[in-house]
């Protein structure tokens, strides 16, 4: 990736090894044959002075860019920086009283303003800013286009239109959830999580599915999604392989998805232990009853994994409550510290009057220690 001015800072750089490695070279060779007598000294302390020369010469011109860059990337950034706050102020003015800003073509730092706005406000201000961008016609979707921009314009434009918001802009984007660049896949992702619509969401979780995105990168672009998860989160429960299901079970529970809740046990019995504990976690964090999966959650309670453990006891409460008790009081036991500071708290939720016989009563030493810490933390927060 590349900043404006590197591309010459790479090449003076490389010029510089390049003379020090021929200079170098240079008196090696006048030094090899002055010590077979085959040179002069005159001549060896001559070629000694020139390569001095030289060196000094690529390290005067290194320093000399340097300053001079550092400097007027300072100036250019301050004029920058003005020059979009003046925008900014022309832009609200015209929001807040009616008028229209002046008629475009308008500089980088116009659009860069009109951007800004439009991810600070909503509804009808920022239907009106969106627009005044269409109103530019600004390049970004052109130069995705484009074969001959480079990486940095291309995640710049993908970036932009994701702040833009344009549903229209989604076509331009969706090519590149397939680019062999990951780096471009995923700012492409996040940029259509921003700009899909109505039948776009569903293009969007096609494209998604055949990425090859990682699961944290596909349940990103989900809660980008917000409100419109629910058929990107649904289609990958119906096509996706486990990476795809588990992101959609989390964001069911992080989103609250109701629409999806009923379809989160059927993934209990999923042989990935990463899936029924992301679907243990959304149906807790929707207060859905696995009602017909209770044998399923009393038996992952009994898993080998610590983390299954720790997620059935965190859904127990759900459950009814004489079952529940039953199953939290066991629990209580379980070799793994967050296994039992998980039942206490569900069992503090649920009864708090068994819990404070445990913590007197319990079989267990340990059990009985987390149920009286609990307790301890409960008397404090009250």
């Amino acid at each position: 990736m590349w900043r404006r001015g590197e591309r010459l800072y790479a090449f003076l750089v490389f010029l510089v090894v390049a003379l020090e490695a021929y200079a170098l070279a240079a008196l090696v060779l006048f030094f090899s044959a002055r010590l077979f007598n085959r040179l002069e000294i005159s001549q060896v302390q001559g070629m000694l002075f020139k390569a001095l020369g030289l060196t000094g010469l690529a390290l005067l011109v290194l320093g000399a860019y340097i300053l001079v860059y550092h400097a007027y990337t300072f100036l250019q950034e301050a004029r920058d920086k003005e020059a979009s706050e003046r925008w900014l102020g022309i832009f609200s003015e015209a929001l807040f009283t009616g008028k229209m800003p002046p008629s475009p073509p308008w500089p980088q730092a116009a659009l860069e303003a009109l951007l800004r706005l439009r991810e600070m406000l909503q509804g009808e201000m920022a239907q009106q800013i969106a627009g005044w961008i269409r109103w530019a016609r600004p390049p970004w979707a052109f130069r995705l286009r484009s074969r001959w921009i480079s990486r940095p314009q291309r995640l710049q434009a993908l970036e932009a239109l994701g702040l833009a918001r344009l549903p229209e802009t989604l076509q331009a984007i969706l090519p590149y959830i397939g680019h062999p660049d990951p780096v471009l896949r995923l700012a492409a992702a996040r940029a259509a999580a921003r700009v899909a619509q109505g039948e776009g969401v569903w293009q969007l979780a096609e494209a998604l599915l055949a990425s090859g995105l990682s699961r944290g990168a596909l349940l990103e672009v989900l809660l980008l999604l917000e409100e419109r998860a629910g058929p990107a989160a649904a289609l990958f429960l119906k096509k996706g392989g486990k990476e795809a299901v588990w992101a959609a079970l989390e964001a069911i529970g992080r989103r609250r998805l109701h629409s999806l809740a009923e379809q989160a046990p059927f993934f209990l019995e999923d042989e990935n232990p990463e899936v029924k504990a992301a679907a243990l976690r959304a149906l807790a964090r929707l207060g859905y009853p696995p009602l017909g999966h209770e044998e399923l959650v009393l038996g992952l309670l009994r898993h080998g994994e610590e983390f299954l453990r720790v997620q059935a006891a965190r859904l127990l409460p759900l459950l009814s409550p004489h079952l529940s008790r039953r199953a939290l009081w066991v629990a209580l036991k379980d070799p793994s510290f967050y296994v039992r500071r998980a039942a206490a708290e569900a069992l503090a939720s649920v009864d708090s009057a068994t819990l404070r016989r445990a913590a007197e009563a319990h079989p267990d030493p340990y059990g009985r220690a987390m149920a009286a810490q609990v307790l301890m933390e409960a008397t404090w927060r009250s």
